[in-house]
C-alpha cells in the first residue's frame, strides 16, 4: 500500500517531546481511512502526543481495540470526545470482565467502560473473525492457538457468573498492512503468542508478515519459548521487529543475534 501512514501515539517509552505510559496506540492513515489501533490507558498521552505529532482526531473513522487491558482502552473516550461519533470495532469477549492475579489476588484489568456507557458516543460493532478494514487494510480477527509453546497464561482470568476461568484471550487481534516491502504486521500485546498470529496471516493471506510492530507480551518468557519464538519468525522469513511496551529486552536481544533488525519503539515514532 503506497501512502499509508502510521503513527505510535502510545508506548512505555517516548521520543523527545511526547509522554510515555504503559500502554500502546497508534495512528494509521490511508488513502480512505483513518483510524486508531487501541488508545493507550489514560487518554491524557494519547491527546498529548496527538496533538505533538499534528493528528486532528477529528478526522478518525474508526477504532479498533486489540483486546479488553485497560492499558489498550482506556482512553477511548477521550478519543471519541474528540471524534465525535464513530464505529469502534473489537472481539466480542473483549468486554467480558476481566483480571490478573497479583499476588495471589485477582485485580480488575478489563475495559474502564460497560457497552452500554459508550453507546452515546460510539457506534460499536462485535466481530469475531478476521475482516477486511479498508484497501490494504485488515484486521486478524480471533488467533487460533495452535503452537504448543504460546499457551494462555494462567496469571488472567474472566469471570463468568461468579465463576473465575483463566482467561483464553480469544479478543486479542493484530492489524495486517500490505506495505512495498510485504506484510506488516501490527499488534497490540500478542496475547495469542507472535507465532500464532504469524501463521493466522500466513493462512489469511498465503505469506507471512516481513515486519512485525508492537508489543508481544514476552517480557516473563522463558528461554524455550524464546528460542522457538526466534526459531519460527526467521523461518517465516521476518526482516524487522519494531518492539515496545510488553515485549521484553530478551525477545528483542535474541532476535538482534539471530540477524533480524530491531528497533525500539517510541511513542511519536513515524514508522510509515
Amino acid at each position: 500500500m503506497t501512502g499509508c501512514k502510521i503513527t505510535c501515539l502510545v508506548n512505555n517509552t517516548a521520543a523527545p517531546g511526547y509522554k510515555a505510559e504503559h500502554g500502546i496506540s497508534f495512528h494509521i492513515e490511508s488513502s480512505c481511512l483513518r483510524m486508531l489501533y487501541d488508545t493507550g490507558q489514560s487518554g491524557d498521552v494519547l491527546l498529548h502526543n496527538a496533538k505533538t505529532a499534528g493528528i486532528d482526531f477529528g478526522w478518525l473513522g474508526l477504532i479498533i481495540l486489540s483486546h479488553g487491558h485497560y492499558d489498550h482502552t482506556g482512553g477511548l473516550l477521550k478519543a471519541l470526545e474528540k471524534s465525535g461519533t464513530i464505529k469502534v470495532m473489537a472481539h466480542e469477549a473483549a468486554f467480558n470482565q476481566k483480571f490478573a492475579l497479583r499476588e495471589g489476588k485477582p485485580e480488575s484489568i478489563g475495559i474502564p467502560f460497560n457497552v452500554k456507557s459508550l453507546w452515546n458516543y460510539c457506534d460499536i460493532v462485535l466481530q469475531r473473525g478476521p475482516y477486511t478494514i479498508c484497501g490494504g487494510l485488515w484486521a486478524t480477527g480471533e488467533i487460533p492457538r495452535v503452537t504448543p509453546f504460546e499457551p494462555p497464561s494462567s496469571r488472567f482470568m474472566e469471570e463468568h457468573k461468579g465463576a473465575m476461568f483463566t482467561d483464553q484471550l480469544k479478543d486479542d487481534q493484530s492489524i495486517v498492512v500490505d506495505t512495498n516491502d510485504g506484510l506488516m504486521l501490527i499488534t497490540g500485546c500478542c496475547h495469542s503468542g507472535v507465532v500464532n498470529t504469524i501463521l493466522q496471516v500466513k493462512a489469511l493471506f498465503g505469506r507471512y508478515p516481513t515486519t512485525i510492530v508492537g508489543g508481544l507480551h514476552m517480557e516473563s518468557a522463558d528461554d524455550a519459548r524464546i528460542t522457538a519464538t526466534v526459531e519460527a519468525l526467521k523461518e517465516a522469513g521476518v526482516k524487522k521487529a519494531i518492539l515496545g511496551h510488553c515485549s521484553g529486552t530478551k525477545i528483542m536481544d535474541a532476535l538482534r543475534t539471530a540477524g533480524v533488525e530491531v528497533v525500539a519503539l517510541e511513542a511519536g515514532m513515524r514508522i510509515l
